[in-house]
């Protein structure tokens, strides 16, 4: 079977000090004003994510980093013209090849998680590629190797005695929005 790499992300351990997003962007060298990866807040995604919810003396803040979701069924992948966007056998991370990519913007409005962005300077599409090449190579990706709090464990899905496996299984993790029926490959906890 072939692997499908995935995370999970512990909500509940992220602090929100964002070190997950500016590693990204600094460590893939993400051109412009586009980043790969976003801070959110929890229970309200129109808030801020500094914003605290409840009521004194009961406060807290909840953060969720978001990503692209690498799907098993990936709405960008099937509304791509140019097959530029597409799923690699090999591991499951949704790529997008950018010497095929002609900018049209047909994955941005395809996706319902809002993870493609139109990379102007370069008229092509650009998202997080799990760092596939550095986990084919042993290495972790750049968000989790960076994680002070730990939040998050990545590794192949497929394979039930994988740390990311156990750990979804353990906590009950679910995916973000799976009623898309996309099939995320990133769970949350």
């Amino acid at each position: 079977m072939a692997k499908q790499y995935g995370m999970v992300v512990d909500t509940t351990r992220c602090m929100g000090c964002q070190t997950c997003v500016v590693t990204c962007k600094i460590s893939n060298e993400v051109p412009g004003e586009i980043y790969w990866g976003h801070l959110l807040n929890r229970d309200n995604e129109e808030a801020s994510p500094y914003q605290p919810v409840g009521t004194f003396p009961k406060v807290t803040m909840n953060f969720r980093p978001t990503l692209c979701n690498h799907c098993a069924e990936p709405a960008c992948v099937e509304t791509c013209p140019t097959g530029a966007m597409h799923k690699r056998e090999d591991n499951g991370a949704v790529v997008v090849d950018q010497e095929v990519c002609i900018g049209c913007g047909t994955c941005v409005k395809a996706c319902p998680y809002e993870v493609p962005q139109l990379d102007s300077e370069n008229s092509v599409s650009s998202k997080c590629t799990m760092c596939f090449d550095r986990l084919d190579n042993d290495h972790k990706p750049w968000c989790v190797q960076s994680c002070p709090a730990e939040a998050r464990i990545v590794g192949d899905l497929n394979d039930p005695d994988s740390e990311v496996s156990k750990y979804i299984a353990e906590k009950g993790a679910k995916p973000y929005l799976e009623e898309n029926g996309t099939t995320p490959s990133v769970y949350y906890v």
